[in-house]
């Protein structure tokens, strides 16, 4: 019997999976902004495709992503995606500690851990990369960026 791979895409599930988990967090959302009230306020947590204008820091942005199909033949068959994207930390904080340890909880939640996403069996996270911060300035003020990359598996049971 063959096994039909379905056409979805396993991105807007994990950014789902990912956001879901990251705001349960009372460490980690104790340590952003409130996001303004036109966005629905609660913790500052983005998307890469829109961070409000009056957006305060500490924020995060999830994204961007991108996903490869990950299907295996024969006995075992089945369908999945493997997924990157990335977080990305941005302050105007000079205490380096304190963005660190923010870098360090998004690890703690991250790293190693199941998935629950939707419409997939199992999936998984793993940090690929993690960057060092890089600086910018936007009108006279200096922001600091914390980028890392993660890896995400997502399948079907065999």
């Amino acid at each position: 019997m063959t096994v039909p791979v379905p056409a979805l895409s396993a991105v807007p599930r994990v950014l789902k999976a990912v956001r879901v988990l990251l705001l349960a967090d009372a460490t980690l959302t104790a340590r952003l902004a409130t996001a303004p009230a036109s966005v629905g306020g609660g913790p500052a947590i983005y998307t890469e495709g829109y961070v409000p204008p009056d957006a305060r820091t500490d924020y995060l942005t999830i994204g961007p992503f991108t996903e490869v199909p990950d299907l295996t033949m024969g006995s075992g068959r089945r369908w999945g995606s493997v997924v990157t994207f990335t977080t990305k930390l941005v302050t105007v904080s000079r205490d380096l500690g304190a963005s660190l340890m923010t870098v360090d909880r998004l690890v703690v939640l991250l790293h190693g851990v199941p998935l629950t996403v939707d419409d997939y069996a199992a999936g998984s996270c793993v940090l690929e990369t993690s960057v060092e911060a890089y600086q910018e300035m936007i009108a006279g003020a200096q922001y600091s960026h914390y980028p890392a990359i993660w890896r995400v598996r997502v399948h079907q049971p065999q």
